[in-house]
Formats: C-alpha cells, sequence, structure tokens
C-alpha cells in the first residue's frame, strides 16, 4: 500500500446514547495520469539530534497529484543512487501532507533524500514498500489498534458496565484499555476497588465552574457530571500510522433544567508502525477542547485533572521505577514539572519488565505541566502506579466559547529499560521533528525556457545540438515548452518576460552584441528570472563582473578530458539527491574557475586527487584543498540561478543520470522564480 484518501463509509450503526455515527476509513487507492515519473523530491534533515525510527511528514503543497486513473503513487528513498521504496501515507488536509518513517539510526547533520513518484504497477521497477499494516477492529463497542496481529490499544466508546456490587453512577466509556506492551503486557487498569472512577487512560477535568456552578466530571460519585463518548467521527489505517478520532461530551448534571453538554473534546489518537522490528510502540494523543455553549468553562486550579495513566495492579512501591526529565522519582516527583516521565515496572515478559515514556508538548497550556503522581506509600505502598499531566495544577485554564485548546501527548511503549538519554532522545524527535524541504517536480508543468547557445569567438562546443535536443525531450516529458536560438536580439525586456528560466547551454566567449541586450538579462534576473548555466557557461562574457556573479565564477582553465570523481557534497537538492556519495564521470572535463561568488551554494565538488593535471599547482593549487567547486545553486540579485560545470560530450546529453541532473537544477529555478 501506499497513499492513502478517505472513503466515507457508512459501517452498520455503533449505538452511542443512539447515534449512528459516520465513519470515515483510509483505504489504499491508486492513480495514474498521463504520464508516469517523480512528482516531487523531499530532503529530511536530521538536524543536531540523532534520529531513531521518526515519524517526518512533509506539505504536498504545490505538488502536481492526480487521482484519476490506475497507477500509484510510491515514495522512494534515493540512497547512493540505489532507489528503495518506503512506505507512506497521505494525510488530507490543507494543505495535504505525506508522511512516513525515517526508518533506521539517522546520525545529527545527515541529509536523507526522497522521491515521490507515480508508477504502473506493471511495470518492475515500480516497486512496492513491504511492511505491516496499523489495523482498526470494532466489535460494536470498542476498537482495538492492532500492528500486524499484535495488539497495541484499546479504545472503549460504549459504556462499560461496573463490577456486581458497585453503584451504576460509576459507569462511563471513552476510554483506552488495555494499552499492551510489544511482547503482550497490559499496563493499564480500570475500575480498581480503591476508585471506581479510575479508567486506563483517560482525560477528565475535576475542578471546573460552568455557569457559576462547580462541576466535577472526574470523581463520578459526586454525580456532578461524567464524560460521554458521543461518536467515532473517523477511523484511519495503514502502513505508517493508524488510528482514530473520537468526540466526547462532558455533561454537567448540576444544572436547573436538567443534564447539559458544557465541554465538547475531539481525541485524536495515532499508532505509528515506527519500528520495523516491533520492540516499541510509538503513540500520539491528541484531546481538543471547546465549549459546548455560549458561556465559559473555566478549569479551576486543583491537583489532579487531565491526561492520566492509572497503571497494572502488577506494580508497586517496591517493583517500580520513575524517572521524570528533571531527574525527580517516585518519592519526590510529585507536583513538579517535566517534559517527560517515565514509568517502568514488572512484568511477565521475557524482559522482565514493561514501561510506558510519556511525553508532553510546549505547544500545551502551562508547558512543561506539573505532575501529579501517587508517592512512595500512597495506597499503603500497593497497587498505586499513577501518573498525570496536569495544566492547571497550580493555576486556572479558561475555556472561552468559540475558540478550540488542544493538550499533545505521545507514549513510548517498550519491554525491558530505557535511560535518561534514550527518553530524552524520543522527546526531542517529538517536539523538534526533522526538517522536510519539499521540491515539487510537477512545478515544470506549464513553464517556459529558452535554451541560448550563442558563441563569440573562439572555441564552439559539437554538443549543443545534442544539449538543445536532450532540454527538449525533458520539455515533452515534464509538459513544459522550449524555444532554442542562438540570437541575442531576443534579449529584450518585453521578449524575456515570456521565459520562467533561461538556460545558458554551452555559451562561450562574448555571447551579446551590445550593452542593451546585457541589460535585459540583467533587468530579467532583478525581476525574478530563473537561470540556469550548463558546462561552458560561464566561459561566457569574462569581461562582465555582474555576469560572472550570476554564473558563480568565471572560467579559467580546465584539465585535459579524462575519467575522475566527483563528491557530493549537498544532497538535499533535486539536482544531486540521487546520486551516490561519489559519483564517477567518464571522459569529461574538471573545470577550474577563478572569481567564484562567495554566495554559492556548492552541490558537487571534484576529488582532485583522481584528476591528472600537469599544471593543477599553478591553479587551483591549494585554494579549496584537494577539491574544487563543479556544480552549485544561489539566489542572486533577485533571481534563482543553477549551474554544472559538467556536460563536454555530445553522448553524455543521452545518460539519463546527467540529463536528471539538469533536470533537477531546472526544477529547482523554477520553484523559486516569479511567474
Amino acid at each position: 500500500m501506499n497513499l492513502y484518501q478517505i472513503k466515507q463509509t457508512v459501517l452498520k450503526a455503533v449505538c452511542l446514547f443512539c447515534l449512528s455515527p459516520l465513519l470515515m476509513i483510509m483505504e489504499p487507492y491508486s492513480v495514474l495520469y498521463a504520464q508516469t515519473g517523480p512528482v516531487a523530491e523531499f530532503s529530511v534533515y536530521a538536524g543536531k539530534d540523532k534520529r531513531v525510527n521518526t515519524p517526518v511528514s512533509a506539505s504536498l503543497e504545490g505538488v502536481p497529484l492526480q487521482f484519476d486513473g490506475t497507477g500509484r503513487y510510491q515514495l522512494f528513498e534515493i540512497t547512493g543512487g540505489i532507489d528503495e521504496p518506503v512506505a507512506s501515507q497521505w494525510i488530507p488536509g490543507n494543505p495535504d501532507r505525506l508522511t512516513w518513517i525515517l526508518e533506521g539510526e539517522t546520525s545529527p547533520g545527515v541529509v536523507r533524500s526522497y522521491e515521490l513518484r507515480l508508477t504502473d504497477p506493471a511495470e518492475e521497477s515500480a516497486g512496492e514498500a513491504e511492511r505491516e499494516d496499523v489495523r482498526v477492529s470494532d466489535n460494536g463497542e470498542e476498537l482495538t489498534l492492532n500492528i500486524a496481529d499484535k495488539p497495541v490499544l484499546t479504545y472503549r466508546y460504549a459504556v462499560k458496565d461496573v463490577p456486581e456490587g458497585v453503584e451504576e453512577i460509576y459507569r462511563r466509556g471513552g476510554y483506552i484499555h488495555p494499552v499492551w506492551s510489544p511482547a503482550g503486557e497490559v499496563l493499564s487498569r480500570i475500575q480498581p476497588p480503591d476508585h471506581y472512577h479510575h479508567y486506563g487512560l483517560w482525560n477528565p477535568w475535576t475542578r471546573t465552574e460552568f455557569e457559576g456552578r462547580e462541576v466535577d466530571f472526574w470523581n463520578l460519585a459526586k454525580g456532578q457530571g461524567t464524560v460521554r463518548a458521543e461518536h467515532v467521527m473517523e477511523r484511519t489505517e495503514g502502513q505508517v500510522f493508524g488510528g482514530f478520532k473520537s468526540v466526547h461530551d462532558h455533561v454537567d448534571f448540576t444544572g436547573p433544567e436538567g443534564e447539559k453538554v458544557a465541554l465538547n473534546e475531539q481525541w485524536e489518537v495515532n499508532v505509528w508502525n515506527a519500528d520495523p522490528d516491533q520492540n516499541v510502540w510509538l503513540v500520539d494523543f491528541v484531546s481538543t477542547l471547546a465549549p459546548a455553549t455560549d458561556e465559559p468553562l473555566t478549569i479551576k486550579e486543583y491537583r489532579y485533572q487531565g491526561f492520566s495513566l492509572r497503571a497494572t495492579e502488577k506494580w508497586n512501591d517496591d517493583n517500580t521505577d520513575l524517572l521524570t526529565s528533571e531527574g525527580f522519582d517516585k518519592s519526590n516527583a510529585n507536583a513538579t514539572r517535566a517534559r517527560w516521565i517515565d514509568v517502568n515496572g514488572v512484568s511477565g515478559v521475557e524482559a522482565g519488565s514493561s514501561g510506558i515514556l510519556f511525553m508532553t508538548h510546549p505547544a500545551n497550556y502551562n508547558y512543561p505541566e506539573q505532575l501529579r503522581i501517587w508517592p512512595v506509600g500512597a495506597n499503603q505502598g500497593v497497587e498505586n502506579v499513577y501518573i498525570n499531566f496536569n495544566p492547571a495544577q497550580d493555576r486556572d485554564f479558561k475555556l472561552h466559547p468559540g475558540k478550540t485548546y488542544t493538550l499533545k501527548h505521545r507514549m513510548l511503549i517498550y519491554d525491558g529499560k530505557i535511560d535518561s538519554a534514550k527518553a530524552e532522545r524520543y522527546w526531542v524527535n517529538y517536539v523538534n521533528p526533522p526538517r522536510v524541504e519539499v521540491h515539487p517536480v510537477g512545478a515544470l508543468k506549464g513553464a517556459k525556457v529558452l535554451v541560448y547557445t550563442k558563441n563569440g569567438e573562439g572555441y564552439v562546443h559539437e554538443n549543443i545540438p545534442s544539449s538543445i535536443e536532450a532540454i527538449e525531450k525533458l520539455g515533452e516529458e515534464y509538459g513544459f515548452s522550449v524555444d532554442a536560438s542562438d540570437d541575442p536580439s531576443l534579449f529584450t525586456e518585453e521578449n524575456l518576460k515570456q521565459y520562467d528560466v533561461l538556460i545558458f547551454s554551452n555559451t562561450n566567449n562574448e555571447t551579446f552584441d551590445t550593452d542593451r541586450q546585457r541589460k535585459a538579462l540583467q533587468s530579467y534576473i532583478r525581476n525574478g528570472g530563473g537561470f540556469v548555466g550548463i558546462h561552458s557557461a560561464t566561459g561566457s562574457e569574462r569581461d562582465w563582473p555582474w555576469f560572472s556573479k550570476l554564473a558563480g565564477g568565471n572560467f579559467e582553465r580546465h584539465a585535459p578530458r579524462q575519467d575522475f570523481t566527483v563528491e557530493v557534497t549537498n544532497r538535499a537538492h533535486p539536482s544531486t539527491s540521487f546520486l551516490p556519495d561519489r559519483w564517477e564521470i567518464t571522459d569529461d572535463e574538471c573545470y577550474y574557475l577563478k572569481e567564484i561568488n562567495p554566495k554559492i551554494n556548492v552541490l558537487l565538488s571534484a576529488d582532485l586527487s583522481t584528476v591528472t593535471d600537469e599544471e593543477m599547482s599553478e591553479y587551483p593549487g591549494q585554494i579549496f584543498g584537494d577539491s574544487f567547486p563543479l556544480a552549485w545553486y544561489q539566489e542572486f540579485d533577485g533571481g534563482r540561478q543553477w549551474y554544472t560545470s559538467l556536460g563536454h560530450r555530445s553522448e553524455q546529453y543521452e545518460d539519463p543520470v546527467f540529463m536528471r541532473h539538469i533536470l533537477g537544477g531546472l526544477q529547482w529555478v523554477v520553484n523559486g522564480v516569479s511567474r
């Protein structure tokens, strides 16, 4: 499976107080349009932190997705020139997003490259990621989320009856239980005899003020209020994550006219299929609160309320460890603030223990929230693990009509133990996920380019016809039009307005006849135009400093034609993302430039230790050590520019790898020009 679309399906009525919900199910779909091929490239930056099996997502705004056939979209990771299919899911929204797992370990500073392609399933190269689905089953009373055949958690939407002899006022739904560890240990508990109103993972509010009255939605025995699961509104299944959205009503029983809904709450719970070995579960919990009437609701300062866990009855003072991000434990963590809290206790699995790392998010009210835990000795020291992130422990939290308030948490559920460094890393990955840059390929569709090939007196490359033909072929494939000419009279301010990019393909020496033509080029760039230079373009207009800055440098000389090695210095770019770390070049010229613009962003460099050149000591010498820049991009004087010095031989313009290099540069330029 690959991308997913929402298909609205009316399932059998799930009786939640006699309401029949419309369930929205994420199902795989197939897509195809005129031509298969890449539609977007993504660069994922690890940043300064180590990443391990981390969820990432990217906006699809500007990416030309079309759903009208029998093909499918597939995400690929490009590593050393090798394409590996990656499981991904489409998240509908405004804008739509694509999400996947940054699988394995990613070291700080590393950039990983991905490409989204429209593929033909009949082609062997289409590829399909092999990954178990996150599934959601429904038995008419509760949803259970599974990864493959392992249960992760169950959400109870129907009202749960109480044990025999217990007052019915304790009945309720809208909670999560059981929560299982990956090895199958149940870590949550409901309706314990010491607190019948405790329900696994749940999120009620204890001391609130509504319409001038105090309402307690937590302590059910007071009879002031309760929480009801009103309906399940969406269910999601897929290779990357699965989950649900549900609506809860906080119902006030104290009003003069009988019961009244005071607060609406939406739960969004997602289970990430983050660990291919299924050694940990990663679960996101998002609660969105909104007053249900025109009156505000104030969550009053109180010691316990909000997102909570009542843990398994196996956990006691003598077999459970608790650690917070600030170094506090079960004896002294109560009422302290924490970014995360790890609770770990004895279990019947092979590892001997299991645990849950609870993480909170900086966007939450009163972050980092204070904790309510049962300290050592509470509940006579037995069956006494209770954890609560409370945003209103030391201050009121006033909810105004017409506004929404979101509280976010993530849980890492595991067997064995984790240390504080690992807990901190998981929290960092949650609140500061890897940055993703998006390079839509479809931006070329409808664009218009001018391939300019004018040469002054001196050497003229034989590759010019081949370069024109190759770029025209790219235009046919990617939907942009191509004009090709060596006539400098085309360079007028009015005429250049029709072009999104000017491609100087192997121009050389005096490229213009008049200063007016030069000024037209300047005006074009300064008004947001795009420039792509290929090979000897940096040998053009050598006495014009502005042009040298535009191209990125001024040609000085080149080594004899030979095979040599090029190093990818920046693969976070569509012109290099697909290349191996070391690109072996056949029978080309290694260019040396002078007057290099210091603002260029280098993409490729020649490994000079692989270049034979008797004059190397004279120039470039040791200016850049054992390397020399060969390709780069920049933003200069209002426009975007990209250049590669490779491409001397005509045959190179038949090489799909080299042409993909040029295509990526063209894509990047077009994505940023003023059209």
